[in-house]
């Protein structure tokens, strides 16, 4: 009877509507009611430009989502993304910063309330302002943490009047903003006094990171991937209409509240609306529409409270999730008894969150949420970069133009605005102290728990069956994977051949590979098999051998915990030369351990006529760095065993690039203690020319390229698209990478 495969996946029910409201919901919250006065008393009336520009910043990295959400509709978004694309500890730093991002902004959302339930009560209750302030915020925030604690849940419902509410009372505001506006005489006089950006550029830029927050809601779309009907198209098209919803509607807002208010005493009135801060909004409504006061707080205190409500529950859940996966202590992942909520991530969300809001005053609040989200997209960019690069084939329907050079624009527009949000916003150095002090706090975290945390759940999910030990003295070590006796016998015989040159200990790795589902003692019956396939191979190997069976869910953390245990110098892998999965390069294998090991990587390729002993010509293609000289022993240590012969080429462009090729074939050389053959071939397909030289070799070892380093360390794409190419044996490389070898790249 044929084995039947169950799959767990979320229902496939939200449509283009759907997310694209929860967009909006996202975007047109809280933070239009309690930003919108303190930005206009930091820039002016180009309050205005500053909205569209943060849209237009905003659109970039938004483009990035939309490209990684629909080639990748996972749930998790941006902290997934990190945690898989980059190495460690950006993942980790991923999930910290998105924590704290998520619980500041409640942090804000609680500050907002409680200054507008102060100003509700104050005409019925007199009592000081900043102590009601203060007691209702710390009460919203112990209310909802409990609601959420019971796992009392805003009801979809709910969320979709609350969001239809916001929109209509801020459509209803611009209506009679505009309207009042254009009925004043002399009103283009609030747009230029005393001009239209009277803190200039440096103004405009401060407020766009102060209001940055409030255009990050397209990041919950892309959460909601797995849940959306036919994502690839529908997830770029709400990100899209959604911000761009939010940005018209902050834009109309702005100039109605600049355009519509007067003051007293004819001072400016964007100065007049940076004075009441959170409550400028609020207070101007009076002279804008009939019971604007009234209307605009309650609107303001049901967003808010919503928005607090949803951020304790995101917030939690981040924490809750990192525990899971034991970045952070397992008693945040514990869930209550009865209630079957996350208690302890709940608290200690709750305990920032409350942190946060009665410590600071609202403009550091706000900063503090607004670095760290700045922070979490810069990382989401680079990651777009990494992924065009690691998954060049993986099926994207909607692709971000001029890449690299668009997300690299976005990280710089990023780091340009933090600067200016830190340095001309009030409260701009505390809210960078206290993100400093998270940051800091979670590497000190990372490296005192989370990392040993790390490769202990490695090694509960792996286990150890079999292990035949030949020697103990500390030697240059060789981890070589073996899967199938008959391709494996070629890959053992060329590590044999490179362990004797560099006299060294080989451990030929077996994995018995089981379902997540399955538990790793059901893995002892296959061991016979694993052990008999090794032993016949370790006869065939003349340099100490040891062996070692590893029982585990996936092949890449089995290696990965392998090369940590044995103190790895090199892997050697075998490679078919071909790959099914479309988000991944080289293998879903290999290109973790291409990432990640922290010792060199060589992978082969072997055509099926090849006799390792038969090795006589060895070409290098080169373009200098580490990873060429890495390839030039490679080639030297089968020389010294083989007496091969060993030819360096550089595929110039054009003839002008032949100073430069002598530079790198020079570079290279140097590494190789005995005279070789130089060759420069001038063409405009490098990759063709390489392939057609390599015909005439018996193997082809590839380390670095002319690209940029990211390139090489991350995928080695160069040597791959290579390999396709030539019929030959391919061998690829990639060195350890010190800091003193990225120093020196070129």
């Amino acid at each position: 009877m044929a084995q039947e495969t169950i799959q767990v996946k979320l229902s496939r029910e939200l449509t283009l509507f759907d997310i694209t409201m929860i967009g909006v919901a996202g975007m047109i919250g809280a933070g239009v009611f309690a930003l919108t006065s303190i930005a206009a008393g930091v820039a002016g009336p180009a309050l205005i430009l500053a909205f569209f520009l943060n849209g237009v910043v905003a659109t970039v990295t938004a483009a990035a989502y939309a490209e990684l959400g629909s080639a990748l509709p996972e749930a998790g978004g941006g902290y997934v993304w990190i945690k898989e694309m980059l190495p460690e500890p950006f993942g980790f730093l991923a999930g910290w910063v998105d924590w704290f991002a998520h619980s500041v902004a409640c942090s804000l959302y609680a500050v907002a309330f409680g200054a507008f339930f102060a100003e509700a009560i104050l005409p019925f209750i007199p009592i000081s302002r900043l102590f009601l302030t203060k007691l209702s915020t710390f009460l919203a925030i112990t209310f909802l943490t409990y609601i959420n604690f019971k796992g009392a849940k805003e009801s979809g419902r709910v969320g979709g009047f609350v969001t239809v509410l916001k929109v209509a009372v801020l459509l209803v505001f611009v209506a009679f903003g505009i309207y009042r506006t254009f009925t004043l005489p002399n009103w283009a006089t609030n747009f230029e006094t005393p001009s239209f950006a009277p803190t200039g550029i440096a103004g405009i830029l401060a407020a766009m990171g102060l209001t940055y927050i409030a255009f990050e809601g397209y990041e919950i779309i892309v959460q909601s991937g797995e849940e959306t009907r036919n994502p690839e198209k529908n997830i770029p098209r709400a990100v899209f209409v959604s911000l761009w919803i939010a940005v018209i509607i902050y834009v109309l807002v702005a100039f109605s509240v600049i355009g519509a208010t007067t003051t007293p005493d004819g001072s400016p009135n964007w100065m007049y609306l940076g004075q009441l801060k959170e409550l400028g909004l609020i207070k101007a409504a009076n002279q804008i529409m009939p019971f604007g006061t009234a209307i605009l707080l309650f609107a303001g205190l049901v967003s808010t409270v919503s928005a607090m409500n949803a951020t304790i529950y995101s917030s939690s859940r981040v924490s809750f999730a990192m525990a899971r996966d034991g970045l952070l202590p397992g008693k945040l992942s514990a869930v209550h008894a009865k209630n079957r909520t996350p208690h302890y991530a709940i608290f200690s969300s709750y305990v920032i969150i409350t942190l946060m809001a009665l410590a600071l005053p609202i403009e550091a609040v706000a900063a503090s949420t607004d670095i760290m989200f700045l922070f979490l997209f810069m990382q989401v960019n680079a990651v777009l970069i990494v992924s065009r690069l690691r998954s060049p084939e993986l099926k994207r329907s909607f692709k971000v133009p001029f890449v690299p050079y668009t997300p690299i624009a976005a990280i710089v527009l990023q780091v340009v605005i933090g600067y200016f949000l830190i340095t001309e916003v009030e409260h701009g150095y505390l809210a960078l102290l206290s993100s400093a002090v998270w940051i800091v706090l979670g590497m000190l975290v990372y490296f005192a728990y989370s990392k040993e945390k790390e490769k202990e759940k490695m090694k509960e999910e792996l286990r150890t069956v079999y292990e035949e030990r030949a020697v103990e003295e500390e030697m240059h070590r060789i981890i070589v994977p073996v899967a199938h006796p008959k391709t494996a016998e070629k890959l053992v015989n060329f590590a044999n051949t490179i362990a004797k040159a560099k006299n060294s200990e080989l451990v030929l790795l077996s994995i018995i590979v089981l379902p997540q589902q399955t538990p790793l003692s059901a893995g002892r019956r296959y061991v016979a098999k694993h052990k008999e396939m090794l032993s016949d191979l370790m006869k065939k190997v003349d340099v100490p051998v040891s062996g070692v069976i590893k029982v585990g869910h996936n092949v890449a953390q089995a290696i990965l915990n392998t090369i940590d245990e044995e103190k790895a110098d090199m892997v050697i892998l075998g490679w078919r030369g071909r790959t099914f999965r479309r988000d991944f390069i080289l293998g879903s294998t290999i290109d973790p351990i291409l990432l990640k090991a922290s010792c060199d990587v060589v992978v082969a390729r072997f055509e099926p006529d090849l006799d390792v002993e038969n090795i006589r010509r060895i070409l290098i293609p080169t373009a200098g760095g580490p990873h060429a000289e890495l390839a030039a022993e490679i080639a030297m240590d089968l020389h010294k065993i083989l007496g091969s012969e060993i030819t360096l080429l550089y595929v110039a462009g054009s003839e002008d690039e032949k100073t430069k090729a002598e530079r790198y074939i020079e570079q290279t050389r140097k590494v190789i203690d005995f005279d070789v053959k130089e060759t420069i071939k001038i063409s405009r397909d490098r990759i063709e020319a390489i392939a057609i030289e390599s015909l005439k070799y018996d193997i082809l070892i590839l380390g670095a390229t002319n690209e940029p380093f990211l390139k090489n360390f991350i995928k080695g794409v160069f040597p791959e698209k290579v390999a396709r190419k030539t019929s030959r044996t391919v061998v690829m490389v990639r060195k350890k990478i010190a800091v003193k070898d990225i120093l020196r790249l070129r």
